[in-house]
């Protein structure tokens, strides 16, 4: 849809002026193809794009330096980016004969993931996440590509305004995009489900289908498990992709942040018969699907409310130092609350350790043996506050200082919401959890909710 050049721009004998950001020494310029066998879509994404990107911001976006009209020279001009896109990637594995280790593919999935979650926090959605327009950044990150197909809240949508078919790329076309469903952040989950199936095993999860009947077929069908191709790969894994991969988008993540939790701590995935599964399912189960789509037909899943935080995650503080049983329910109810109801929330529960306290001599201070009776703490207080759900994790965190840890595991993981509980200043033990709180309230990157506890004096 676009040709790319590499240009190195001439320096300004008088100088950029101090209020403009200094170009790098190369840049690409992107020029829409416009011969007579191109369509007008490649005119529709020029014009999306370029309206896009100077919107946009952050290290997972191409820096735009400069754009020409339509009624001229059109063109994009960004930054060049060191690095290679998966494609490249993929090729190379594959003309080195070797599948892709899962903790690259989990590495890269992450960072893709990550990506995601930073453009749809600037409400935009990508639509068109394939291996080709995902950049692999010599520094490590990604960089997602190509906003051609992109569809901004804030912005009018040209492509459902102009176009009657789907647009996108068929094998990571999400179902509820073939009905002409645009700007579902979660749409952007599916291919991304997707491309880390490509990444496993190779294949695309539905080929490369052409034609309206092939393409629907992702609808009622299911791909061939990855455990079947790759059987070295865990359970966990093929969890999260199929999860992904669902047909109804309110089965599938329900932010890019709840899959990245997953993908960073795997061992917390509550697996299901997507995940065990080995074969495709009976025909039967297949033609009882087909029968309700061609009788039904498909409905996409409603989009959450937008003045709503969509699938918050919300961090449950527990004081390991405090048993009590009231102090835990009304935290357990607080941080049911900071849920708010909300279709896919995640609820961590955590407790951290401090790096003093673990000792290498005494087995009942060992690292093994404080991770298991805090786990097991967690996993029973879930299981009494009536929210152990596969979308409930528990974590046994050690550092040095507890605040500290609680504010950059919040950072990493993305979450919305932290709940700490603050009760009576002539207690001890609260009198500690107290001056933990300021602190995470004072450092925290998001919305702190502080407890007042009601204590029993003789307790």
């Amino acid at each position: 849809m676009a040709r790319l050049y590499a240009v190195c721009p001439q320096p300004s004998a008088s100088g950029p002026p101090a209020s403009e950001v200094q170009a790098p020494a190369e840049l690409l310029m992107k020029v829409p193809r416009m011969s007579v066998r191109d369509g007008s879509e490649t005119i529709v994404s020029f014009e999306v794009e370029s309206t896009i990107l100077p919107r946009l911001k952050g290290k997972h976006v191409p820096r735009l330096y400069g754009s020409g009209s339509l009624e001229q020279v059109p063109y994009l001009l960004m930054e060049h980016l060191p690095g290679q896109t998966l494609v490249h990637w993929l090729l190379e594995l594959q003309r080195s004969g070797c599948s892709a280790p899962l903790d690259e593919i989990v590495r890269i999935g992450t960072g893709v993931a990550v990506a995601l979650f930073s453009l749809h926090r600037q409400r935009c959605c990508h639509h068109d996440l394939k291996p080709a327009n995902v950049f692999l950044h010599r520094e490590g990150h990604v960089v997602l590509l190509d906003f051609g197909l992109a569809r901004h809240a804030h912005l009018p949508d040209l492509h459902a305004e102009e176009m009657r078919q789907p647009v996108g790329s068929p094998p990571i076309l999400a179902p509820e995009q073939i009905f002409g469903v645009r700007g579902d952040l979660r749409s952007d989950l599916y291919a991304l489900g997707a491309v880390l199936y490509v990444m496993a095993t190779s294949h695309f999860p539905f080929g490369m289908p052409t034609g309206d009947a092939a393409l629907k077929r992702r609808i009622w069908t299911a791909p061939v498990p990855i455990r079947k191709l790759r059987p070295d790969l865990p359970v966990w894994f093929q969890e999260i992709v199929f999860r992904c991969l669902q047909p109804l988008a309110a089965d599938r993540y329900q932010s890019a942040a709840q899959l990245v939790f997953d993908l960073r701590h795997p061992l917390q995935v509550k697996t299901s018969a997507l995940g065990e599964a080995l074969g495709r399912p009976p025909l039967s189960a297949r033609l009882h699907a087909l029968f309700n789509y061609l009788r039904h037909g498909y409905l996409p899943s409603k989009r959450p409310e937008k003045d709503l935080p969509a699938a918050p995650i919300v961090l449950l503080a527990i004081n390991h130092a405090d048993d009590s049983e009231p102090v835990r329910r009304q935290l357990g109810e607080a941080a049911r609350r900071a849920m708010g109801g909300l279709s896919g929330a995640r609820l961590a529960l955590v407790t951290v350790v401090r790096t003093d306290d673990i000792s290498a001599s005494e087995d009942r201070r060992s690292h093994t043996e404080l991770q298991r009776r805090y786990l097991s703490m967690l996993h029973q207080l879930a299981i009494q506050l009536g929210v152990d759900s596969p979308l409930t994790s528990c974590h046994v965190l050690e550092g040095s200082g507890v605040a500290s840890t609680l504010v950059r595991y919040a950072e990493s993981n993305h979450v919305n919401t932290i709940v700490l509980g603050i009760g009576n200043p002539g207690n001890q033990v609260q009198r500690w959890a107290n001056s933990v709180a300021v602190r995470v309230a004072m450092l925290a990157p998001c919305t702190v909710m502080l407890v007042k506890l009601e204590i029993d004096p003789g307790g």
